[in-house]
């Protein structure tokens, strides 16, 4: 799995890439200045309409990756209560749909 700091070096590179290949693409194509300019601010727009779908996906990712993680810990938690009961290793599994059923319930697969 991706750490939150590669993720963001991916996200960060790839909204710059964009942004330079779109501004290089526009002053190298033969136009007038009013239509450059033009062509210049809608480019813009849509790689701030880029970066925002790609910051809302990772943060509903990172919700989803804290909420299996608090389900972990209270199972963990619930196990070390019980005394005596032998220890049950539990992990949540995260896919790229989400860790969540049809119902939208927490789902969780034991190891």
């Amino acid at each position: 799995m991706a750490t939150k700091r590669e993720i963001k070096g991916f996200l960060i590179g790839t909204a710059a890439g964009a942004a330079i290949g779109a501004v290089t693409a526009l002053l190298l194509a033969p136009k007038e200045g009013k239509a450059l300019r033009k062509d210049i601010a809608e480019g813009a727009r849509q790689t701030v309409k880029a970066a925002g779908e790609a910051g809302e996906k990772a943060g509903k990712f990172a919700a989803e990756l804290f909420d299996a993680a608090a389900v972990w810990r209270r199972k963990k938690r619930e196990g070390a209560e019980q005394a005596g009961a032998p220890e049950e290793k539990a992990e949540v599994s995260i896919t790229a749909d989400g860790p969540e059923d049809s119902d939208g319930t927490l789902r969780e697969e034991a190891v």
